[in-house]
């Protein structure tokens, strides 16, 4: 072989810069594993809006846990199993394809027109809180939804575009529950103090 100015085989350097990057590289198996660790993180969403409707109407939209699925098509049907516990599905067509995923949750005891939150239990692993602020005047409150989530095996493919995508649906979605809750409060304006959303 060629001997390089240093007098060492070229080729025998070669070599053994090979061994050593092999040598330094991960196995496959663990380059597998550190990818997916990467795309099973979790992941932050929030969104927030202000309604022109009192705290205490907004508040009350909230805890009837069946009407979400008005505002937040996505979620396709909510199951109250008992006082903290309910369990949620979720159906939504992105990126070309459906998915469905689904997850029982366990509710955090609430502060009373300040929040509620509540972490999952089985399914999807989630977590998040809704927050309720009332503007000057009553007449308006601001609603901020934050959500964690771990990114389904079923996403990892699409990498940095979920974070984004979730955000904009959290946003449609409050857009939508202010103009419901709109509605209702316009409903109970009519009808008195005891007005009934159904109208809405």
């Amino acid at each position: 072989p060629r001997a390089s100015p240093s007098g060492a085989p070229v080729r025998h350097r070669a070599i053994d810069r090979a061994r050593v990057a092999f040598a330094v590289a991960p196995p496959p198996s663990r380059r597998r594993a550190e990818r997916l660790a990467q795309t099973r993180a979790w992941v932050d969403n929030t969104a927030e809006v202000d309604v022109p409707v009192p705290i205490a109407v907004v508040w009350e939209l909230w805890q009837d846990k069946t009407r979400i699925p008005r505002w937040m098509p996505w979620i396709h049907s909510i199951d109250v199993v008992d006082e903290t516990r309910s369990r949620w599905s979720l159906r939504t067509n992105q990126f070309g394809q459906d998915f469905s995923f689904s997850w029982t949750a366990t509710d955090f005891p609430p502060i009373t027109r300040e929040k509620i939150h509540w972490q999952s239990t089985e399914g999807l692993p989630n977590r998040g809180a809704v927050t309720f602020a009332g503007g000057v005047g009553g007449a308006a409150t601001n609603v901020r939804i934050r959500i964690s989530y771990e990114v389904p095996d079923v996403l990892a493919p699409f990498g940095g575009a979920v974070a984004p995508l979730v955000e904009n649906i959290l946003r449609a979605d409050l857009a939508r529950f202010s103009e419901f809750a709109r509605k209702v409060g316009r409903a109970m304006a009519r009808s008195g103090v005891g007005g009934d959303d159904d109208d809405a």
